[in-house]
């Protein structure tokens, strides 16, 4: 299903003019001259479903006017009654459901008529994103941010990611019919640019993007939008199989998907909000220039502390030390049975030929890792308790982390 929201605003009226009307260009070349904006673009888009938002002042009277047949005495009073009662800011439920058929009829689709708050505080902030969760119970959603209070178009904003986490609501566009850029000479004299927010939609994408990466450590996050942007298809999708390969352990793998990706990065111009946050992209992935395995397992390690997942942080800070025991005795770090020995062999002489802070480092760095891949207490007391303590913790495993790997 696919569904319009529009909000309904005040309108300023005159007696010579009526009220004000304006002549929307929209992108496809249509013009449409109105009063109110979400019925034009409800007519250029055609949705399913249309809900009209507005509240006990906004001009509903003008709506009755604008569907109602000419000489319908019937919709003129229903029309006198809302003015009325809309001045004083008093237009009420009983009062719109008369006019829910009369929209239905004119526009042809399933047309929903609701009153909403001012949003003065979060209760009726509130009250609007829930009336408005309501209103769409699934589908696709077109928001047309134009008309009610200045707010209230940032909330509509809001509403748009509102619904695709509450109900999983794909939002198509924002809309914005400009009258305050509608030139006053020129070849487009008086034309109301129609215009789609999709720019704002898009960093709020990559910021919601960021976010999650930051929080989860998933590259996949980000295929969507450089695929959208101009990323080659191909490339948007070694993104996810870099994150499957790195939670996997397998960091060549992984490293190989994020190399041709950052080499692509490089190359293709990207469009929209992608080219904004291209940089800040980069940097996350820059750990994957490195052919070092032990300096990308220790860079994931740190990555994994700064985001508090304490188990993947002990484990990659675990094997770092292990691929630089192996590349110091000429093993080849990714041969299981050569590592598995060289590990054996460390920790036989660690307690003897190794200097304290490394014998330490390793014993709290091993038994971190056993213990929170296994989900068993730890034998030692002393580590028993820095894991009660989630400050400590952090603080231990990053201390044990870079002591082991030399930094």
């Amino acid at each position: 299903m696919h569904s319009l929201i529009t909000f309904l605003g005040r309108g300023r009226y005159s007696e010579a003019t009526g009220y004000r009307t304006a002549s929307y260009a929209f992108p496809g070349g249509s013009i449409r001259v109105s009063p109110f904006f979400g019925l034009e673009l409800a007519k250029e888009l055609m949705p399913d479903r249309l809900v009209i938002l507005g509240t006990s002042g906004s001009m509903w009277s003008v709506l009755v006017e604008h569907l109602a047949d000419q000489g319908d005495n019937r919709r003129e009073n229903e029309r006198l009654e809302l003015l009325e009662a809309e001045s004083h800011h008093r237009v009420s439920e009983e009062q719109l459901a008369p006019l829910t058929a009369l929209a239905q009829e004119a526009t042809g689709m399933d047309v929903e008529l609701r009153l909403i708050p001012e949003a003065r505080d979060d209760r009726e902030q509130m009250r609007i994103l829930q009336g408005i969760a309501e209103s769409i119970p699934r589908g696709r959603v077109d928001l047309d941010l134009t008309h009610g209070f200045r707010h209230l178009g940032m909330l509509g904003f809001l509403s748009a990611y509102f619904l695709e986490a509450l109900r999983s609501i794909q939002v198509n566009h924002l809309w914005y019919g400009a009258l305050d850029m509608t030139p006053s000479d020129g070849p487009d004299q008086g034309m109301t640019p129609v215009l789609q927010l999709d720019g704002l939609d898009g960093v709020h994408r990559w910021i919601e993007a960021l976010t999650r990466f930051d929080a989860s450590g998933d590259y996949g996050v980000f295929g969507p939008l450089l695929a959208r942007d101009g990323l080659p298809s191909d490339k948007a999708r070694a993104l996810a199989e870099a994150h499957f390969h790195q939670t996997t352990l397998n960091i060549p793998a992984a490293r190989q998907r994020l190399q041709t990706v950052l080499k692509e990065l490089e190359e293709t111009e990207l469009s929209g909000a992608s080219a904004l946050f291209r940089e800040k992209l980069i940097e996350r992935l820059s750990w994957a220039r490195s052919d070092n395995l032990g300096n990308n397992q220790r860079a994931l390690a740190l990555r994994a502390l700064r985001r508090r997942d304490y188990p993947r942080a002990a484990i990659f800070g675990f094997e770092a030390f292990l691929t630089s025991l192996c590349i110091e005795q000429g093993e080849t770090p990714t041969n299981y049975k050569a590592r598995e020995q060289i590990r054996d062999a460390f920790s036989k002489r660690v307690n003897k030929e190794e200097p304290d802070w490394k014998r330490d480092a390793w014993h709290l760095l091993r038994e971190l890792r056993n213990a929170m891949a296994h989900g068993t207490p730890p034998r030692n007391s002393k580590v028993r308790q820095i894991m009660h303590d989630r400050e400590r913790l952090q603080r231990e495993l990053e201390a044990a982390i870079n002591r082991l790997n030399n930094t």
